[in-house]
């Protein structure tokens, strides 16, 4: 078994050539998609990135516009609130005065009642007077005489009510 530098010459160029068709046809190819898929690994990742920025940006104006709508429900209670109260005042004034002149209206209307109550009663009265006058004096008085007698008999029952 000799050596043969020929053989071995033939077989480094052999090999040569393989490895180099290899890395041509295979090594290269497989470089490059490896390196696109890197490229599609990093741009997802960057935008995965900029959604979670985006997302936690969304999120801190949905924070913002909640706070801010909470605010403007709170100044409209309070607005309100306020414009019922001033209602509640401005009814419960209207019903006072409305309650004032209904008393005041019933009071009139007692106050003409008893008037005229009061005249039927002098009416009445002075019809009994006359009759009880006639039976005990067994005539008739003249007309001035009847009034004089009826307006004193009626003012003493009054002071005596």
């Amino acid at each position: 078994m000799d050596i043969e530098f020929p053989q071995i010459l033939f077989q480094i160029i052999n090999f040569g050539v393989v490895a180099g068709a290899l890395t041509y046809l295979l090594y290269k190819p497989i470089l490059k998609i490896l390196e696109e898929r890197s490229k599609k690994i990093e741009e997802g990742q960057l935008a995965a990135e900029k959604a979670i920025a985006e997302q936690s940006q969304v999120e801190d104006m949905k924070k913002k516009i909640k706070q801010q709508a909470e605010r403007e429900a709170t100044a409209i209670l309070e607005e309100a609130s306020k414009a019922a109260a001033k209602n509640r005042s401005e009814v419960t004034a209207k019903a006072k005065a409305e309650a004032l002149k209904e008393v005041e209206r019933l009071r009139s209307a007692w106050h003409d009642e008893k008037q005229k109550s009061m005249q039927d009663m002098k009416s009445q009265f002075a019809d009994a007077v006359l009759a009880a006058t006639q039976k005990v004096l067994g005539a008739s008085l003249d007309t001035k005489a009847q009034s004089k007698l009826i307006d004193d008999s009626f003012s003493s029952l009054l002071k005596s009510i």
